[in-house]
């Protein structure tokens, strides 16, 4: 086992009940750790702030301006897809970074990161996201952590 700080294994079903159980608050904790926790031991990438930071700020404030200021042109609430376009980007360098993990342990690489831009696959690529960062937490830490969730969903435990 290595030095650095292991992440904490949070399988798939934990992180959809607790998620829909706190109406995404949850989820959003969630993307804000696995950050962290990447970041740390790796001993570089992006901090959880700077990952969910301008998503938060890029979908509300336009929002909101638009919303409470009747000098705000209509037009002005599609700033928030610069939010959207961020959290993208944010998805694809965590996908990545968990195919990282798996390449550097010689393991083959679980996500097929392209998915991200395909309407549907999207979600899948990051339900497998959850299910392999917590595998490979458990792995490393050598403990079993079951979840039946992704298990009875092949298409989300196999690999590809």
């Amino acid at each position: 086992m290595s030095d650095r700080p292991l992440g904490k294994p949070r399988p798939l079903w934990r992180v959809l009940l607790l998620s829909a159980a706190t109406f995404t608050l949850y989820y959003g904790w969630y993307k804000w750790i696995i950050q962290e926790e990447l970041r740390h031991y790796n001993g570089y990438g992006w901090s959880g702030t700077l990952c969910l930071l301008p998503f938060v700020l890029g979908i509300t404030v336009p929002q909101a301006l638009w919303i409470f200021d009747p000098d705000v042109p209509g037009w002005f609430g599609w700033f928030s897809l610069l939010g959207v376009v961020w959290i993208y980007i944010v998805q694809f360098r965590l996908y990545g970074t968990v195919n990282e993990l798996y390449r550097r342990e010689e393991m083959e690489e679980p996500l097929v990161v392209w998915w991200i831009f395909v309407p549907g696959l999207n979600l899948i690529v990051g339900l497998r996201q959850f299910h392999f960062l917590s595998q490979f937490w458990a792995m490393k830490q050598d403990i079993i952590v079951k979840d039946p969730v992704a298990k009875s969903i092949l298409f989300l435990s196999a690999n590809p």
